[in-house]
């Protein structure tokens, strides 16, 4: 428990950091953390690797939960189908 608050807290404190601080101050934030924050989705993604048949070794299937949430969290909003078609 003690663990993940640590995590939630630094988390927060880069978002208020990049939202809040100079130019200069976002820049070297960004430069300290990018590589922790790409460490950290690689080491989930590679915990959750995929069998050769594509289902998640942790999900237990095709569905991988943490692959779907990285994705809806990094990768552009797509935009929907037109209704009826």
């Amino acid at each position: 428990m003690a663990l993940d608050t640590d995590v939630r807290r630094h988390l927060a404190m880069v978002l208020t950091g990049t939202q809040c601080g100079s130019d200069d101050q976002v820049a070297a934030l960004a430069r300290m953390e990018t590589h922790r924050l790409i460490g950290a989705v690689i080491a989930g993604l590679r915990n959750h690797h995929l069998t050769q048949d594509g289902a998640c070794s942790v999900c237990c299937g095709q569905f991988c939960t943490l692959r779907s949430e990285i994705s809806n969290c990094l990768l552009p909003i797509r935009d929907l189908p037109p209704s009826g078609g």
